[in-house]
């Protein structure tokens, strides 16, 4: 597919304010000649999006920033195959059209983005596979798998939800799952959805075999489902004529486009292990023994890895508390190149929802139009993934194909497996994107993003207005913000 220039009737200055972030111009303004007198030491800890935003930022204001990274490369959860045709993600899977950060970064560092937009009206093709059958969507409405009320018994059982957590989603704004007005709606979405009519039946096909947050509609917070139900809102109100891109290239050509933007080289493989404030300062000290003084650290670490660091002092009260109990997404992504297109044999869609390992396939339409099938990525999701983890790599992605060519017999031979990537047992991410768990929002939202002494936290897990990438940059923004008023 070729690329598009975004449009530039949107300004990224009008959607940045839309979506709730502080004005770059006027924290630039107060340190700018402060930062050009006394040049500051800054320590980023991090090359994913939240890191390198807020780096480039300081830099820009001449401060003189080092960014370490524990990887062997740039992106953090930012990740794509170009092993594969169409480079598909294993992280960070969509641009929205009102994502003015991640837009304006493309725009400014020279990396083309491809209009997406074709290929939506496609993406929900699926085959619904429960109990070990494909589930024709004609007979859908009166099969006896069919938990729907009578009004919507056409519905299938991917498109059931969203709607309903839209139609009694009482959050107007983007932040406004901080907002203590909101409280009570930090129950789990299981309870919400009870509380709704909803039935137990409804809630383990649509949501327990493929959650989006959690393992389960128990373990994760109404509010999350809400928050995220709004930002999509919000996003809507921009894809009136482009949807969203993808970089060309995969989308972590944003983040290694940043990262060459720097002065100074990243450092790699560079495992933080302890990080110690002063009132005159900070020390981060490395696995390998590297220690880094800086007047200032900007740690962009996950709280699920974070709570392995040695931070001193401790981090008390509800922040100390978000560190060592805010969750991460378990999640597990396989890649397929397709040689045959079996779907031709089979008569029947590529993509597939299911109760099974293999629950969600999707086609990955990266080719010249949005009718070819460029690769297929195997989603496994929430308790699933925990129990792909026990296992070896080898040994869970013989487990994962097994189940699929059980449900696509026309498939074996057909498809070749190029990538797996588990993010549960990412040492520098133990997840994905984070989970809010039933209270947690209630107890420690408003304190994740608060500065420790000379520590300064960022990553979409401190995020108010806006998630995924967007967010990651976002919480980057705000950082540089907090060190620039105080240089």
């Amino acid at each position: 597919m070729p690329e598009q220039t975004p449009p530039t009737g949107i300004d990224r200055r009008t959607v940045v304010k839309a979506l709730g972030a502080l004005p770059l111009a006027a924290a630039a303004g107060r340190a700018g000649a402060q930062a050009a007198v006394a040049p500051k030491k800054v320590l980023v800890i991090g090359a994913g999006l939240a890191g390198l935003n807020a780096a480039l930022l300081l830099q820009e204001q001449g401060l003189d920033v080092t960014v370490i990274e524990g990887r062997d490369r740039v992106g953090g959860r930012v990740l794509s195959h170009r092993n594969l045709p169409g480079a598909p993600e294993s992280g960070g899977t969509s641009i929205f059209a009102g994502y003015a950060r991640m837009i304006d970064a493309a725009k400014k560092y020279n990396v083309g983005l491809i209009d997406v937009s074709p290929t939506v009206p496609l993406f929900n093709q699926r085959e619904l596979y429960l109990n070990g059958a494909i589930i024709p969507e004609a007979a859908w409405p009166t099969h006896p798998r069919n938990p729907f009320p009578e009004p919507l018994k056409k519905t299938m059982p991917w498109a059931y939800l969203n709607p309903v957590i839209g139609k009694n989603n009482p959050l107007k704004t983007v932040d406004a799952w901080l907002d203590p007005a909101n409280a009570r709606y930090d129950v789990s979405l299981h309870d919400w959805l009870v509380s709704l009519g909803i039935s137990e039946d409804i809630i383990d096909l649509c949501w327990n075999n493929n959650p989006a947050y959690g393992t389960t509609a128990h373990d994760v917070s109404a509010m999350m489902a809400m928050f995220s139900t709004t930002f999509q809102m919000m996003q809507m109100q921009f894809s009136r004529t482009v949807f969203g891109y993808t970089a060309a290239g995969g989308n972590q050509a944003i983040p290694e486009a940043l990262a060459k933007a720097l002065k100074k080289e990243i450092q790699f493989k560079r495992n933080v292990v302890a990080m110690e404030t002063t009132d005159r300062g900070a020390t981060v000290t490395c696995e390998d023994g590297t220690v880094y003084k800086a007047d200032f650290v900007i740690c962009s670490i996950p709280f699920s890895v974070l709570r392995r660091v040695r931070i001193d002092p401790l981090v008390r009260g509800p922040q100390g508390l978000a560190i060592n109990t805010l969750g991460a997404q378990q999640i597990n992504l396989l890649h397929l190149a397709v040689k045959q297109p079996f779907w031709e044999d089979d008569g029947l869609k590529p993509a597939m929802f299911g109760d099974n390992l293999a629950g969600m396939v999707v086609a990955e339409r990266k080719g010249k139009t949005a009718a070819d099938v460029s690769s297929l990525t195997i989603w496994v999701r929430g308790r699933n993934a925990l129990w792909m983890d026990t296992l070896e790599e080898k040994d869970a992605i013989t487990a994962i194909m097994t189940d699929f060519y059980r449900a696509r017999p026309a498939a074996r031979g057909k498809v070749e497996v190029r990538a797996y990537k588990s993010w549960g047992r990412d040492p520098f991410s133990a997840g994905d994107w984070a989970v809010w768990a039933p209270g947690q929002i209630n107890a420690f939202a408003s304190s994740v993003g608060k500065a420790h002494g000379r520590i300064h936290f960022c990553g979409e897990h401190t995020a108010v207005s806006n998630r995924g990438m967007e967010g990651a940059m976002e919480s980057g923004e705000r950082v540089a913000f907090e060190v620039l008023g105080l240089v």
